[in-house]
């Protein structure tokens, strides 16, 4: 992996899609300052990426993570990605979209936001009530 785009497409695919927790050893900085609702901060880099791949693919059976749009400014990618697969409580299909913002220096995973959208995950599950119908 050679540009911050392909570490970032090497999360997504390898890590998210696929479970491959090797991916965090390799593009993590041992102290990542993670952003991420929930996201454990109190470990080490590469232990934080790996948490979230594991905490992502226990959320969503058959997880796959396809980047729809993505941007990399000087050390920064940006990204909008679909995360789809299946509620292992309900059984239902859920679809989900997700940014990220990555910052990297020297090669290494400095810095991470991420916005899963929760909120229609909650509703596609029926955790929450459905969204208002239009009134007349």
């Amino acid at each position: 992996m050679s540009t911050n785009l392909e570490r970032f497409k090497a999360i997504v695919e390898r890590g998210f899609s696929h479970g491959d927790l090797t991916v965090a050893d390799e593009v993590c900085a041992e102290t990542l300052i993670e952003h991420e609702y929930l996201s454990r901060t109190d470990i080490p880099g590469p232990q934080i990426l790996k948490a979230q791949i594991e905490d992502a693919r226990r959320s969503i059976r058959d997880l796959k993570l396809t980047i729809e749009a993505i941007v990399e400014t000087r050390d920064t990618v940006w990204a909008r990605s679909k995360a789809t697969g299946v509620d292992p409580r309900s059984g239902k299909p859920v679809s989900i979209d997700v940014m990220d913002i990555c910052r990297f220096a020297d090669g290494r995973l400095v810095e991470h936001w991420g916005v899963p959208d929760r909120f229609a995950l909650l509703h596609q599950i029926g955790a929450l009530p459905p969204p208002p119908q239009d009134r007349p």
